[in-house]
């Protein structure tokens, strides 16, 4: 998502550890660690999104990587990759880069760590259906794995752009292909299969998902067969011909949910509101419930702040950058809480302790920040990235908050290690 083409319409020390006795304990300290989590512990076959699925609670941290970055590597240019950063020193377990792993040889998604893949169709029309040409050996080589159907489909720039009408019937051919029915199995039938994330459960955005969901169920005679809930929380007002979200494709109004971004007190703080975060995402599991869906597992499959620290600022700290990125800190941590700890018995997912959220991704991983060209006119970029995208081997201020909020989650000894990686330069 291009907020800015949208927007017209702790700080952590790395420590050289000196000497093998001090290396040496360090890797003791972190041998139960790197067995249970960086790399998942043998298990049986337990189910996915379940309590017992999780052998640490950071395995259900995400972070998106974006391939539009470019690396030179020996001279040779490309996009980046995941192994171009050094994702173990943040302790996640899953990530996404709104793509399929069918561009690789075998078909196989790097997985650096043993951290998981999420695979992703996109449905915007200037991709699908061509990006499902090889998706039949891309099934069959990755038994079991979660499939997002569609990123922002509902979304008009630059994203999804589809009806209700349009959704239903690529989420129905894409299911078909790849879970199928008892009846009717699809080329896995063990694969997990995920509706696409809209930009934010906002009220406009859940009337699109009612939309489809009776028109699936118009269309094929039976409810959509949705095996994992999903959605985006990117706080963005909902303004026809506006910045922002805009309104979802196939509905008929003007504006929707508009926050407080101009008030002379707050800026654009609600970009970075994690008030809002939470109510957003319980009304979304509220509307689950009220569907029949609390039983199913939910995702979120994208989420941060993409406004400018500049932006986020408000009263005094308007504009001063130092304030907005302890703004973004702050949004961090308290979401992070969140998600990490929010359960209820009246709204959660039972097979998973009854918590809200099963699984997060924080955007991003390597994005780089918001730039304008006065000379072209054009914007792009985004704030929050971990890494910084003109150097793989260095984590940004809230890459180092990111891993600072890890290793306090896993009780981990605040020491820090050096980021290690192959040495890229930008392109």
């Amino acid at each position: 998502m291009n907020v800015f083409t949208m927007l017209k319409r702790g700080r952590g020390i790395c420590t050289v550890l000196l000497g093998f006795l001090v290396v040496a304990a360090l890797s003791l300290i972190l041998s139960h660690y790197s067995a249970s989590a960086a790399i998942p512990a043998e298990r049986n076959d337990p189910v996915r999104f379940t309590a017992e699925y999780y052998a640490a609670v950071n395995e259900r941290f995400g972070v998106g990587l974006n391939t539009g970055i470019t690396v030179s590597v020996n001279g040779a240019v490309r996009p980046a990759l995941v192994t171009d950063y050094d994702v173990g020193a943040l302790h996640i377990g899953w990530y996404s880069d709104w793509s399929t792993s069918s561009w690789t040889t075998d078909r196989q998604p790097l997985r650096p760590g043993g951290i998981e893949y999420a695979q992703l169709i996109t449905v915007r029309a200037a991709h699908y259906p061509t990006n499902t040409l090889l998706l039949t050996e891309t099934i069959a080589a990755n038994p079991g794995a979660l499939w997002i159907i569609g990123n922002e489909p509902e979304a008009k720039y630059n994203q999804g752009n589809r009806t209700p009408a349009g959704y239903a019937g690529i989420y129905h051919d894409m299911y078909m292909l790849i879970k199928g029915t008892e009846s009717e199995p699809g080329l896995d039938p063990t694969a997990w299969i995920a509706i696409g994330g809209v930009i934010e459960p906002t009220p406009l955005r859940l009337q699109w998902l009612e939309m489809v969901l009776a028109e699936y169920e118009n269309r094929y005679g039976q409810e959509m067969p949705v095996d994992v809930w999903n959605t985006h929380v990117q706080i963005l007002q909902e303004k026809a011909g506006d910045f922002g979200a805009e309104i979802p494709a196939g509905i008929d109004a003007t504006e929707g949910e508009l926050y407080d971004y101009f008030s002379l007190e707050t800026g654009y703080y609600d970009n970075a509101n994690p008030v809002i975060f939470r109510r957003l995402v319980t009304e979304f599991r509220q509307w689950m419930k009220d569907k029949g869906f609390q039983n199913k597992p939910l995702i979120i499959s994208e989420y941060g702040v993409l406004l400018p620290s500049t932006y986020i600022g408000y009263g005094d700290g308007y504009g001063d950058e130092d304030f907005g990125d302890q703004v973004l800190k702050d949004f961090m941590r308290e979401t992070f809480d969140f998600l990490v700890n929010a359960k209820d018995p009246d709204l959660g997912y039972p097979a998973d302790d009854n918590r809200l959220v099963q699984q997060w991704l924080w955007y991003s991983l390597n994005d780089r920040p918001y730039h304008y060209d006065p000379i072209t006119g054009t914007a792009a970029g985004f704030n929050g990235s971990l890494f910084d995208y003109r150097d793989p081997t260095k984590l940004t201020e809230f890459g180092e908050y990111f891993r600072y909020y890890m290793y306090r989650l896993l009780g981990l000894p605040r020491i820090w290690l050096p980021v290690i990686t192959r040495r890229v330069s930008p392109s």
